[in-house]
């Protein structure tokens, strides 16, 4: 994990570094004209001498004109495509090493896992990671791509599809393994990367975001049916709503609101572990902290690394105790709460 961050931290430090020099380069490139041309001097004796002079009128005049203003160019940053393909290339090796490296190989198969079902072997839990998982991944690749020259569109065009190709990579590794090939699982992978791409594009990422966090783990009733896979009862998927932009966006004044999220969320309890008789499917609503509002009311900048950086993890992470709210347990029927997600009375001892 140390090296993977050492080798973003690389590939972002060349995009800037690019970046300034393409900067300067463009600076160096629109000089005015005239200068050194003795164009003024022409001028003064023009007037001298009571006669029309020639006078070139380029775009700057006919904004000023027009009441506008005149503006320099648009930087246009050069993509660095073989970092960006780099990139692109690590995300889908990642993927296969963690897939292809999960216990023997067997014969190929594919499995039907019943997606959010009562009696599937994660409740669910696991379908939600796997929305918000490729979701972030796509994001990330997203914010990566652009800082290495890429068009905004184009960036989360590659970065959604990159993130939906390593889905189905992880995908073909488990179908030699013992999980098999879950094309639910590949859905929701593609689900989640097409998500943020339609953020992106329609520019919605003031209004909504997805979040994965952790919540404590209950003393659970353990293994008397055995099982396998991975346990989500410590784990919680929530999709929210941005208080701040939705009152920009309705024209209405949120006050103290505005520092607040308002989310829904999933989580399972006791899979795969538990006695059934006490697992839970918990769908639930909450009120949580907009700690990007409040970053940006604080001046933390947005167009800074490391600004980019502390919006993007307080964006996609869920951070615990932060936020109230109630669960409904699709199983029992029953509610849970008040409380951060982490309700679980049939799993403690």
């Amino acid at each position: 994990m140390r090296s993977d961050a050492r080798i973003l931290a690389g590939v972002l430090a060349v995009a800037l570094g690019a970046s300034r020099g393409a900067q300067a380069e463009a600076l160096l490139s629109f000089a005015p004209a005239a200068a050194g041309t003795g164009f003024e001097e022409s001028f003064d004796r023009a007037l001298e001498n009571d006669r029309t002079p020639v006078i070139r009128i380029d775009a700057a005049s006919l904004l000023q004109a027009e009441g506008g203003t005149a503006e320099k160019p648009p930087e246009v940053k050069r993509p660095h495509t073989f970092w960006i393909g780099v990139v692109s290339f690590l995300t889908l090796a990642g993927s296969a090493r963690n897939s292809f490296g999960d216990g023997p190989n067997q014969k190929f198969h594919f499995t039907n896992e019943g997606w959010f079902g009562q009696n599937t072997y994660a409740g669910g839990g696991d379908k939600a990671s796997h929305f918000v998982s490729y979701y972030i991944v796509a994001r990330l690749l997203t914010g990566v791509n652009v800082e290495l020259g890429m068009r905004p569109d184009n960036a989360a065009l590659l970065g959604s599809g990159v993130s939906a190709l390593a889905g189905l990579v992880t995908e073909l590794g488990d179908g030699r393994g013992r999980y098999g090939f879950s094309w639910e699982d590949f859905a929701m992978d593609t689900l989640g990367a097409v998500s943020w791409l339609g953020i992106a594009h329609f520019g919605l990422n003031d209004l909504i975001s997805f979040q994965a966090g952790l919540v404590p783990h209950p003393q659970v009733v353990c293994c008397p049916y055995g099982g396998f896979g991975k346990d989500y009862t410590e784990e919680i998927y929530a999709g929210s709503l941005k208080i701040a932009g939705l009152g920009q966006r309705a024209h209405f004044d949120p006050g103290p609101g505005r520092y607040l999220l308002f989310s829904i969320t999933y989580g399972s309890k006791g899979y795969p572990y538990s006695a059934p008789v006490v697992r839970e499917r918990q769908i639930g609503f909450e009120f949580g902290i907009n700690f990007g509002q409040i970053m940006r009311e604080l001046g933390v900048p947005e167009q800074k690394l490391w600004g980019k950086v502390l919006y993007f993890l307080f964006d996609v992470v869920r951070i615990p105790y932060t936020q109230i709210g109630f669960q409904y347990d699709l199983n029992s029927h029953k509610w849970r709460g008040p409380g951060i997600g982490d309700s679980f009375p049939g799993g403690g001892r």
